[in-house]
């Protein structure tokens, strides 16, 4: 014996078909007919009479209407459903009045008429209502698979990306400096806080050849994978002809030049360098349309070092000039992106250039205390939320 799921809905189905007929027919018949609680005994009976032929003809029916049905197309389907069913209903009907005078149920054809067209209604009808309901519940539970499919291959494919974008960021974690390099008189500090998995942000510091140290931070246009992928060929160019000892302003004219010729169309890069001769504690540098970094003297004096020329990856034969400026103990330079100064608040106002300022007029323990009471305040200003990259490089002169 076969106890399956469907089986059993089968088995369920046929029993409310049967009990459902006998009942509706025997209350017709107690009503039209009897009239008495013996009236309604007949009722039943004659009922089950009925419903002999009528079960009959359907099973012998059904296996070759599907067949028909499974080859025709609405509305011709119900067509032939319904004619089919018509004629099974009729001929349940006869059959069922043959038995009836058989078992001398009733006396002659005349008392059968109501009965016959009642039969031949409820059998159509019917079976109409539950073809029309098993076809509507086919079609939701087809729907249904059809959807948890559809959510099941888009949640692989939402794993997929997940796992890519942790990949990218495990990369692109990569390309930022893990250890700053170490100069005698000066403390760096920095970070990078991406508004999405990965981001356009971009800072360096390195040890040049002759005892130097090179600086650097730059902001992709976007955020997103697209941003991180030029954020990379930046720093490429940047560390491929840092070393060489090339000025400032011929750094960021090579990087202009090479971005250009690949930087899709809307895309550019702001961008910042700079050069310290610890020797000389002097910093050359030059800003491809950065947001000015600000150099705090030890004597609160403010400088905005803002001297170099246009944005990365717009202008290909673009002319940049490298500017200078003197360090002196006790200063402290700031490098950021804008996603510091433009970050929001929930009432959409903007932490700015001035708050920047009033942080680094606060007395610090050296650049690191620096860098993290400014992220700080910047995470308390916008509740957590950062709408654009935002990275500190802070340089502090002992």
């Amino acid at each position: 014996m076969i106890d399956t799921p469907a089986a059993r809905r089968v088995a369920r189905l046929a029993a409310m078909t049967v009990g459902t007929t006998i009942g509706l027919s025997s209350i017709a018949w107690f009503v039209i007919y009897g009239g008495s609680w013996r009236g309604l005994g007949i009722a039943a009976v004659a009922a089950l009479v009925y419903l002999i032929p009528a079960v009959g003809l359907q099973a012998a029916t059904e296996r070759s209407l599907r067949g028909w049905l499974g080859r025709a197309r609405f509305p011709m389907d119900w067509i032939v459903f319904v004619g089919v069913k018509l004629a099974t209903a009729v001929a349940a009907a006869g059959l069922g009045s043959l038995l009836m005078l058989r078992f001398r149920l009733v006396n002659d054809w005349d008392e059968l008429r109501v009965a016959n067209r009642m039969v031949v209604v409820a059998m159509v009808l019917l079976t109409c209502a539950i073809r029309l309901y098993s076809t509507t519940r086919s079609r939701l539970e087809e729907r249904n698979r059809a959807l948890e499919d559809k959510v099941e291959a888009e949640s692989r494919e939402l794993q997929l990306h997940q796992q890519d974008f942790e990949r990218a960021r495990e990369i692109q974690q990569a390309l930022m400096p893990r250890q700053l390099p170490k100069i005698s008189g000066c403390e760096l500090a920095a970070g990078c806080q991406p508004a999405r998995i990965v981001g356009g942000d971009y800072f360096d510091a390195m040890r040049l050849p002759d005892g130097g140290l090179a600086i650097a931070i730059g902001d992709v246009s976007g955020k997103g994978m697209a941003a991180a992928l030029l954020m990379s060929n930046l720093q490429a160019i940047v560390r491929a002809f840092a070393p060489g000892g090339l000025a400032p302003h011929e750094l960021c004219g090579k990087a202009n030049q090479l971005i250009a010729g690949n930087v899709a169309s809307g895309k550019y890069i702001t961008f910042f360098y700079g050069v310290i001769d610890v020797a000389r504690m002097r910093l050359d540098y030059c800003s491809a349309g950065h947001s000015p970094p600000i150099l705090r003297h030890s004597d609160g004096r403010l400088e905005w070092l803002s001297e170099g020329g246009p944005v990365l990856g717009v202008f290909p034969g673009a002319a940049y000039i490298t500017a200078s400026t003197d360090l002196q103990s006790g200063d402290c330079l700031v490098l950021y992106t804008d996603g510091i100064t433009e970050a929001m608040s929930p009432t959409d106002e903007e932490f700015g250039e001035q708050r920047l300022i009033d942080l680094l007029s606060e007395p610090a323990d050296g650049a690191e205390q620096n860098r993290q009471r400014i992220m700080a305040a910047v995470t308390r200003f916008s509740d957590g939320v950062f709408h654009d990259d935002a990275t500190l490089l802070i340089l502090s002169v002992a």
